[in-house]
């Protein structure tokens, strides 16, 4: 449950008692969120369904979240967390908002009760019982009420899931067709060079090697890359991945996973050309002065 605090008296109060308060209070032009004390004019306070975790709310700086290897491989956490994914509860909420919004004027003033509440059952019976109390709908009108409310929600909630299979749909039809564009670049490819002569075959392999060659930077450039980081790093030590990591990153190249095995080789024999300046035991890699 999300608590409010008055900005012009200091009163805290439920969510679905703010707008008793401001008729109340002269001083109310805004309240802020205790648990994460972000203020809200007028009615922003309404679209606040979800705040911080308790852990984040109690631990506070002491709290870290989940331990993930940073850019870098030193295994620092990350400063700005990455946002969870919405609970069911939380995006029932979300659907009671976009209906508020959708309601007709009959019905606009019980869903909008509905949206300053986050304890709104997802089932239709349970939802009924909820509203006699909540909204006090009783009588025969009542239940007419209670059943165009479940209506409206339900027709809403059907809306977001058509919407959220598309847009799964398109990502997956773009995936495959890139695929199979390149196989039918790789089978072409393969047809074309059983025709080629082996005057041909020899310039392809020419220009293969100079390709190769082009592919990675220069030995020079990259054992100075691997200095300059290694200068940087605490004691002049790091491990050959994150080294490995921080030259890329220098000269702005990067290597796929074919690759790879190649950069790595590359890397080790600039380590291997300059005994007196880069030594290897075992996973680090050390300047010597």
């Amino acid at each position: 449950m999300v608590f409010f605090c008055c900005d012009g008296c200091g009163e805290t109060f439920k969510k679905a008692k703010v707008d008793a308060h401001a008729a109340k209070c002269q001083e109310c032009f805004s309240v802020s969120c205790v648990d994460c004390s972000q203020s809200f004019p007028g009615d922003d306070y309404r679209n606040h369904t979800s705040c911080i975790s308790e852990a984040e709310r109690y631990e506070k700086t002491i709290y870290r979240g989940a331990r993930k290897l940073d850019e870098s491989g030193t295994g620092h956490r990350h400063q700005q967390q990455q946002k969870c994914k919405m609970s069911p509860q939380e995006a029932w909420n979300q659907t009671i908002q976009v209906a508020a919004a959708q309601a007709s004027s009959s019905l606009k003033s019980y869903v909008d009760q509905l949206s300053m509440l986050e304890n709104v059952p997802r089932k239709e019976k349970q939802f009924r019982n909820f509203t006699v109390n909540s909204l006090r709908l009783k009588g025969p009108n009542g239940e007419k009420v209670k059943g165009e409310i479940w209506s409206l929600l339900v027709k809403v909630r059907e809306e977001e899931k058509k919407k959220k299979d598309e847009f799964c749909q398109q990502k997956q039809h773009t995936k495959p067709t890139s695929k199979k564009e390149d196989e039918n670049l790789g089978s072409s490819k393969t047809v074309n060079s059983k025709h080629v002569s082996d005057s041909d075959d020899e310039s392809l392999s020419n220009n293969n090697d100079k390709r190769k060659s082009i592919e990675f930077p220069p030995e020079k450039a990259a054992t100075k890359a691997m200095k300059k980081a290694l200068k940087k790093s605490p004691n002049k030590q790091l491990k050959f991945k994150t080294l490995r990591k921080q030259v890329q990153e220098s000269l702005s190249f990067k290597v796929g996973k074919e690759k790879k095995k190649r950069w790595t080789r590359m890397l080790q024999q600039c380590v291997n050309a300059n005994p007196k300046k880069l030594v290897m035991n075992g996973k680090m890699v050390t300047l010597t002065k």
